[in-house]
């Protein structure tokens, strides 16, 4: 069963004071990455508004500890973000089958067309990248860093840096089960769709279980569940790999998805690594 935490680093007065106690300081763990918008008003709004969604997620335990959570951006920014996407032409093919395009922000140029794109988007990467979020989810899922850094022994605090993308799926996209990569420290989706037409093509959590030997098919692992993929919604997972964890390995994937290809699924990712960038074009 899902849990709610109540935000107890959030105050009203100043919502985007939330503590960092694993010593960090605003400009230190994410000094790579992060070159504020500092001429852009919305920017503390945004980020405040980020953190308490994430203070408020539906926590959970099991197949392994992961949130969903809700209202991400504010709404009218999540109209803007859908209406002024990046540019077709500035995604990248990642895939033979061309059903997955990405729209790199983390390397700073946040290039997604005219000069309102790339000032919007790189809005959005500064606010993804920002130390405030990066310490709400080390709250609210401090049993996941917990489990990842028991099995891992890479030393407390675990250290993660973001990498912030954004993707289109098309028609066929699919990907099979598995934990990620031990380089990921952890994975935050946050779903991107215009309306609930897409409900079903979230993301599935999967667990083992004895009666995975009735499912070859996703290498003997039994589907938990899959999130919902609905308007300014997301979900997040800190990355435990089966030689840290066996039984609590955050294995999760995706069907084929069935879509229409004017109308792709749209979804941001902002992945965190073990290691820090070392080039950023700004």
């Amino acid at each position: 069963m899902g849990r709610d935490i109540p935000a107890l680093c959030l105050k009203a007065a100043n919502p985007v004071r939330i503590g960092f106690p694993w010593g960090a300081t605003k400009m230190g763990v994410n000094s790579v990455l992060i070159r504020r918008s500092a001429s852009d008003s919305r920017y503390e709004e945004l980020v405040a508004h980020a953190v308490k969604s994430l203070l408020a997620a539906r926590v959970f335990s099991k197949p392994y500890p992961h949130i969903s959570f809700d209202k991400f951006w504010p709404e009218d920014f999540y109209r803007e973000l859908l209406a002024k996407k990046p540019e077709p032409t500035n995604y990248v093919q990642l895939n033979r089958e061309n059903t997955r395009r990405q729209f790199t922000m983390f390397d700073g140029s946040c290039d997604a067309g005219d000069d309102e794109r790339r000032r919007l988007w790189k809005l959005v990467s500064d606010v993804l990248a920002s130390a405030e979020i990066e310490a709400a989810l080390r709250q609210i899922l401090d049993e996941g860093f917990r489990l990842r850094e028991k099995g891992s022994h890479e030393g407390w605090p675990v250290k993660m840096y973001p990498r912030p993308v954004a993707y289109l799926d098309f028609d066929g996209y699919a990907i099979k089960p598995h934990p990620d990569t031990r380089r990921k420290v952890l994975t935050m989706l946050v779903y991107m769709p215009e309306d609930d037409s897409q409900v079903d093509l979230g993301t599935t959590l999967y667990k083992i279980s004895p009666l995975g030997v009735f499912h070859w098919k996703t290498y003997g692992l039994v589907e938990e569940k899959t999130m919902p993929f609905l308007p300014n919604s997301g979900a997040a997972f800190v990355v435990i790999h089966p030689r840290y964890n066996l039984l609590r390995s955050s294995w999760h994937g995706r069907a084929a998805i069935k879509t229409d290809p004017e109308k792709p699924r749209f979804s941001l990712l902002n992945a965190y690594y073990a290691q820090p960038v070392t080039e950023a074009a700004y």
